[in-house]
């Protein structure tokens, strides 16, 4: 069985135009296939099709608690959002069954247990990590949210380590963190809402810029960060829907290396 399920493996996950090709080929004594191309493409176990959408491939195939099962992914397309996970199991009586694929706008991790399979998010500012179970009698059940907690001890230190990479890891660094909490005050969760968003960044010596926009809203939603290493500071700002731009602290008190990158950022609104 070992062998088997690592050969599946092999053409599931290893070979991704495999994965999307019309005959997957027979496994666990069914047919299963994806027909059609993007953006309409059909799984069918047996004939029988159990789900749809613009792109779906497999990723995974274990046995668990006795049944087994194949981990694949569904996405709509574009680039908003990540594909989220769906489960086929083949319980040893009765027929395949497809639970999922979840409905959540995140990029979602799994780990493969003996009786269990988990699947969270990523740890996110504001909203911390989501966790789900799939279990062969119960489906995928939703567990309770953990709550968001810095995993980061390096402070401002992390400037010069350049272990900030995406806007949002400053959330991450708990001092840091902090420093921008105390900024904000009670707008903190409009800033951190546009911050985890599809973005980046870039160091210019020790100092870090990054910036990140609202799921489906670039050019619409955006917020920017400025950390100077040198005085420990932070300077954010952010464009909401339909409203002028939020500038902290105000502009006159942000040295000018950062003034200029806010110029160029806020640029487009112009």
């Amino acid at each position: 069985m070992r062998k088997f399920l690592l050969g599946l493996v092999a053409m599931l996950v290893i070979n991704p135009a495999f994965a999307a090709s019309p005959e997957l080929g027979r496994f666990f004594g069914h047919s299963v296939s994806v027909d059609g191309d993007y953006p309409e493409m059909s799984l069918k176990i047996d004939g029988r099709e159990l789900h749809r959408n613009a792109i779906l491939a497999f990723e995974d195939v274990a046995v668990v608690a006795g049944v087994p099962v194949l981990i694949g992914k569904s996405s709509n397309g574009g680039n908003a959002c990540d594909g989220t996970p769906f489960v086929v199991s083949f319980p040893p009586s009765g027929d395949p069954r497809i639970d999922g694929p979840l409905e959540i706008c995140s990029a979602i991790n799994y780990k493969i247990g003996a009786s269990e399979i988990a699947f969270s998010t990523n740890n996110v500012p504001g909203k911390g990590r989501e966790h789900w179970v799939w279990k062969p009698d119960s489906g995928i059940t939703k567990l309770a949210d953990e709550e968001f907690r810095p995993t980061a001890n390096t402070g401002w230190d992390a400037l010069l380590e350049r272990s900030i990479e995406h806007p949002a890891d400053i959330f991450q660094n708990a001092e840091i963190g902090d420093d921008v909490s105390r900024l904000l005050g009670p707008r903190l969760s409009e800033f951190q809402g546009i911050i985890v968003g599809t973005g980046s960044g870039r160091f210019l010596g020790d100092d870090f810029v990054g910036s990140a926009c609202s799921r489906h809203m670039c050019g619409e939603q955006e917020a920017m960060v400025f950390l100077d290493a040198r005085t420990r500071t932070a300077y954010v700002a952010w464009k909401p829907f339909d409203e002028k731009i939020v500038v902290y602290p105000p502009v006159k008190g942000w040295p000018e290396k950062a003034r200029l990158e806010l110029k160029q950022w806020a640029g487009k609104w112009k």
